[in-house]
């Protein structure tokens, strides 16, 4: 098999296995825009002979696999092959467009218990403070030193290993560092809890860095509620503790 294009396939296996880093992304529709490109793909490395039609079924197989599907039965001989795809249910479109929100207004920034951890895989995270808001939580967090990602991805590293069989060491390496790259980028390690039960969800949040640091921020909807006085902080197996003062600013 072509190099090049068992090394494109590989990665889309990879994004595949992933998945979305937006919660709001329908997980059906999600998938059968997946494994669209994917046969779009295969068609096109097919059409210039990179791909034989054995291939085409192995790789196919691998797909549906990463999407949690069952793989297809081999064909007849003499069947040639075949593209398949995966339903997506229907949304009905709103009437009209969602009023826009009121403007969000900070209340205050509070400090962490213990902020300072180390990891499991090595490094340590700080939890540097918790702002908020009449609409939302915002954590704050830095990295540093970040933690071994061959040990952090273990299982995602071995599930894309047999992708890359027949690869050479330098492409290989290619791969597997843009692979670690958007597991970094997407990892949801950070959660959020109060003391009266309120269902928090992530919003958004951003990070950058450089060296052996990465510092970032992770919203969350709605805000603190006034009756809650206590906020937990995950980040992995590790929870912080942020006590709320008994008197705050209300929006």
């Amino acid at each position: 098999m072509d190099p090049l294009a068992q090394a494109h396939l590989s990665e889309l296996l990879a994004e595949a296995r992933i998945g979305s880093p937006f919660a709001s992304v329908d997980p059906d529709e999600q998938k059968s825009r997946t494994l669209m490109t994917f046969n779009a793909a295969l068609a096109a490395l097919k059409g210039v002979g990179a791909i034989s039609d054995e291939e085409m079924t192995d790789w196919t197989n691998r797909m549906l696999v990463a999407l949690g599907k069952e793989p297809l039965e081999p064909l007849p001989p003499g069947m040639g092959v075949r593209l398949i795809s995966v339903g997506t249910k229907r949304t009905q479109r709103p009437a009209r467009p969602p009023d826009p929100p009121p403007a969000s207004q900070f209340l205050g920034l509070v400090p962490v218990d213990e902020p300072d951890r180390p990891l499991a895989h090595g490094g340590r995270i700080q939890i540097l403070g918790v702002e908020l808001y009449s609409d939302k939580v915002a954590v704050n967090w830095r990295l540093a030193p970040l933690p071994d990602p061959e040990a952090l991805f273990a299982d995602e590293l071995a599930d894309q290993e047999p992708d890359l069989e027949g690869l050479s060491d330098d492409f290989k390496k290619i791969l597997r560092d843009k692979l670690i790259h958007r597991l970094q980028m997407q990892r949801g390690s950070l959660t959020l809890a109060d003391d009266v039960g309120t269902e928090f969800r992530s919003t958004g949040g951003g990070s950058g860095g450089g060296a052996n640091e990465r510092r970032g921020h992770a919203d969350f909807a709605p805000g603190a509620p006034a009756s809650a006085k206590r906020l937990t902080v995950g980040w992995d197996e590790i929870d912080f503790a942020v006590l709320l003062p008994p008197e705050r600013p209300s929006a």
